[in-house]
């Protein structure tokens, strides 16, 4: 059986398919990682803002003084919050990754089959790769019955 150029390219497009559905998804979650990521800068950027703004608000040094006290435990409450929001973010992000591309290898492995089940007239993968090796890769001729009957030389010892 000659093997039907149709089958290769419907699974060359249909891994075309894959590779940009993965692309695409690539480029989704590093999007969110990245918004997640300005996110936590901006929030640190407006708390820092404000401690120095207290500061600069202050009247005397007791007034700087005691907002420059409570800046480290406003900004370690704050990052602790940060810290709490960025994990959220990043585990829901991951958690929706890997869902996606589970759908979209399972996806594949179903148009994959499908093209290869219109291409080949519903024959098994197993016969159409056969016939795929058979067709495109020159046949090897079986050893000879003599040389498989020829005990193996012994070894030389170094």
């Amino acid at each position: 059986m000659h093997f039907d150029t149709r089958a290769s390219l419907a699974l060359y497009k249909t891994n075309l398919e894959l590779y940009l559905r993965l692309c695409a998804l690539l480029r989704e979650n590093s999007l969110r990682w990245i918004d997640a990521s300005t996110h936590s800068i901006d929030t640190c950027s407006a708390e820092l803002e404000t401690a120095v703004g207290r500061m600069l608000a202050a009247g005397d040094w007791t007034a700087v003084t005691l907002a420059a006290g409570e800046t480290p435990w406003k900004a370690a409450q704050h990052q602790v919050n940060a810290v709490q929001h960025l994990a959220e973010t990043m585990i829901g992000s991951q958690s929706a990754f890997v869902t996606a591309v589970q759908e979209a290898l399972s996806t594949w492995q179903r148009d994959a089959a499908a093209a290869l089940r219109e291409t080949t007239g519903a024959m098994p993968l197993s016969t159409t790769l056969r016939d795929l090796i058979e067709d495109y890769l020159p046949s090897v001729a079986p050893p000879p019955q003599a040389a498989a009957a020829k005990p193996p030389r012994a070894r030389r010892a170094h």
